[in-house]
Parts: C-alpha cells; structure tokens; sequence
C-alpha cells in the first residue's frame, strides 16, 4: 500500500512551492507532453502574450494556455479539482475568448491527467471543475471528461488531396 501511495505522490514536487511556480512546473509537463505526441512546441518571448505556447501540427498553430491544480487532497474524487480558467486583471476575472486563446490545457497533477479543452466549449465559466478521479456524468458535473488527454483536438484537420 506504501509503494501506491508513492506513486500517486511521484509527480508532485516536495516542499512548499508558490503558485508561480506550480504554474511553471506544469508548463514543462505540456511542453513535454506536447513534443512527445509530435507537436512543435514554441514559446512566446516574455510573459504579456495571452497564452502560454504555440503548438503547430502540420499547417495548424494554435494559441494554449496552461492550467494546473497540484492539490494532493482524498477529497476532490467527489468535489472536483478547481481550474482557474480567467485571467486577473487588476483586482477582478476575465474570461479567454477565441481572440486570446485557441484551447486550455488543463493539468491535475495527482492523476498525471490532462485536459485539452477548446475556449468555446468553456462558455461563460472563468472556473471550472475537473473530474479524473470519478464523477464521470453531466448530471454530477463532470462536462469536461471528454477532453481529457484529447490531445487530437490540437492535430491539423486531414483533408483529401485532390486527384
């Protein structure tokens, strides 16, 4: 029982981190991720851009914007881990629009799970709930399940090559 505990706990860093750094952390977990499904992964120069990477496939870049919850708590199987899907300007929460960013990538760290959710799929919600540990309906708010690990949603669309 040791070693399961150990190993849900192995992709959350030790000690006390701040939230920037989470955020970091999470971003290299994208960029690794991303690059090992064949994405080009690019960064933008400074942090005033409104996403955090560039993901090309084929043809396609898109705008992606990285969210995390580290939070270890037994709890979230039936509360949901919370995803801050806003930005803070000032002392207030703005949401994304498909002028800012194409998708939210959303990472929950105590499953190693990830969720590639377009912008529009989150409507008007500046948070969110995620559910990998369970919850797996609509009805006990779980709307978001099919995005996880949806990394295809990212892939250039195939179109037939003309004869």
């Amino acid at each position: 029982m040791k070693e399961n505990s150990r190993q849900k706990t192995a992709c959350l860093p030790v000690g006390r981190l701040g939230t920037k750094r989470m955020g970091e952390l999470a971003e290299l977990a994208f960029m690794y991720r991303a690059a090992s499904y064949g994405f080009g992964v690019a960064r933008p120069y400074g942090d005033s851009h409104q996403y955090d990477f560039l993901v090309q496939h084929g043809r396609r870049l898109l705008r992606v914007q990285v969210k995390s919850c580290f939070t270890p708590q037994e709890g979230y199987r039936r509360a949901g881990y919370p995803i801050i899907v806003s930005r803070a300007i000032g002392k207030s929460w703005k949401r994304y629009s498909i002028e800012d960013i194409d998708f939210i990538a959303a990472f929950v760290a105590p499953h190693e799970a990830w969720y590639v959710i377009p912008i529009e799929a989150l409507g008007t919600s500046k948070n969110i709930r995620l559910y990998p540990g369970g919850k797996h309906n609509k009805r006990s708010g779980a709307w978001f399940e099919h995005y996880r690990e949806a990394w295809h949603l990212l892939q250039e669309e195939k179109t037939e090559e003309p004869r």
